[in-house]
């Protein structure tokens, strides 16, 4: 493996750990899509600590996959490369589906 496969296979997993850390903390929201433009309004209508809570251990496995997905890649193995893809889209579909699916947990009203 080449030094900026290397590189890159520690460095944007790391940054998507770290970035994760700091969401379950409540920190880093400001970076969340959407977050900051909501109406004060709807955005009292979400429990932000539980959010934070979800989104930061749904990034900190997209991490986990993304290594995974370059190690696999860089080094031409498919099992890494297969189960780096399954977290990273598990990751996702938990992170879209969780909050619909349990309202009571992630919002103060409907």
């Amino acid at each position: 493996m080449e030094v900026w496969e290397r590189t890159l296979t520690i460095a944007l997993p790391l940054a998507a750990l770290l970035w994760g850390a700091a969401l379950r903390h409540q920190r880093g929201t400001w970076f969340l899509a959407g977050w900051n433009t909501l109406p004060p309004e709807e955005k009292a209508s979400w429990q932000a600590k539980a959010l934070c809570r979800l989104y930061g251990t749904c990034v900190m496995g997209c991490g986990l996959g993304l290594f995974l997905l370059l190690y696999g890649s860089f080094q031409g193995e498919d099992l890494p490369l297969l189960l780096g893809l399954g977290i990273f889209g598990a990751m996702v579909v938990l992170s879209l589906v969780l909050p619909r699916l349990c309202p009571k947990r992630y919002r103060t009203r409907e």
